[in-house]
């Protein structure tokens, strides 16, 4: 009886052991994050608007900014991001890996990434829609009026299998050309390997504008392949680091419903609302729900800003793009960007 009672307590405190010490190693992504002093966030390259480095090797663009925004709250520093690029084929398995504790870069939320994929997509921060280029040649006011020809999208993501989807609904003869590279995609259509391409509308907007010889010579066709809702996404093996992306996301949509940016923060915060007060009083006890300090909302709209200047400044109306905000305005503005409460 003795021996047997002596060795489940030694089977006891083995399993405990084990589990104490398999805890310690397994630090949270907030705690790998703080150790290492630096974000590393998964973007895209050359992708306008989005994210592209200026000639001093600066990164600029939407989902840029909601990697800083992430940074500043967690580290008390925006410019406290590595960012990796990644393209459709492998921006994934680099989430998956390790390599990036954030995925920012345009990912479209659907169910079988949602559930077959060990990722958790943490918030809507663009409302899209797949759209089609063309060039003005052609003649042809939609899609369906090209009845033969070629178009052009990239492999590895969602337009793929929503272009092959529509030209067998509609028995299109078009063919499909898949290209593997953003860059590749816009190089064979403007040198006329394809008469079309399809991508995110915004995509095609912010390209054609930067990169087409003559505007004037390509038109984006009124089409709607499909809705491509766009997300950022973290590993589902921790639930505080989902919880701090998604609520720092929604802190920049909810600033805008307030009134409040990153211009008038300072005045504004000496007479915040009730439901304003409770994310940006110094004595805020939100932040320690998600482990973050008092000031962590405070330094979102103060280093990057709300959710309409973050949108305004990379694609909208102070960006070279000019792109209307649509879907993506607020929803008192009669969009669809509708902050969840923090309370």
């Amino acid at each position: 009886m003795f021996k047997e009672r002596f060795f489940h307590s030694a089977a006891f405190l083995l399993i405990l052991g084990l589990s104490l010490f398999t805890e310690r190693v397994s630090a949270s992504t907030l705690e790998k994050v703080k150790e290492r002093g630096y974000l590393t966030c998964g973007v895209g390259e050359h992708d306008f608007g989005f994210a592209q480095r200026d000639i001093q090797g600066k990164w600029h663009g939407f989902d840029v900014d909601f990697c800083r925004a992430v940074a500043t709250a967690t580290l008390g520093d925006p410019t406290a991001v590595r960012f990796v690029p990644v393209d459709s084929q492998n921006r994934i398995t680099t989430l998956l890996e390790g390599e990036i504790d954030l995925l920012t870069r345009t990912t479209t939320w659907t169910l079988g990434r949602d559930a077959a994929m060990e990722i958790n997509f943490t918030r809507i921060t663009l409302y899209e829609v797949q759209g089609v280029l063309a060039r003005s040649e052609l003649g042809i006011t939609q899609l369906n009026e090209a009845q033969a020809g070629t178009i052009c999208v990239n492999s590895g993501t969602t337009s793929a299998l929503n272009l092959a989807d529509y030209l067998k609904r509609n028995q299109s003869n078009l063919k499909m050309l898949v290209l593997e590279t953003q860059q590749g995609r816009w190089d064979a259509f403007f040198n006329g390997r394809c008469d079309l391409m399809t991508s995110d509308r915004i995509d095609l907007q912010a390209g054609a504008a930067i990169l087409a010889p003559n505007l004037d010579d390509y038109v984006i066709l009124p089409d709607v392949i499909s809705k491509e809702p766009l997300a950022p996404a973290v590993r589902n093996d921790d639930d505080q680091w989902f919880d701090i992306v998604k609520w720092v996301i929604n802190t920049t949509i909810a600033s805008e419903e307030f009134g409040i940016s990153s211009q008038n923060f300072v005045a504004k915060k000496e007479e915040l609302p009730p439901q304003a007060s409770r994310l940006f009083s110094d004595n805020n006890e939100l932040g320690e729900a998600l482990g973050l300090d008092t000031g962590w909302a405070s330094r979102v709209i103060l280093d990057v800003g709300n959710y309409g200047e973050i949108f305004n400044r990379n694609l909208g109306e102070n960006s070279q793009f000019k792109i209307e905000r649509g879907l993506n305005n607020i929803w008192t503005n009669g969009g669809l960007m509708y902050a969840l409460p923090a309370r």
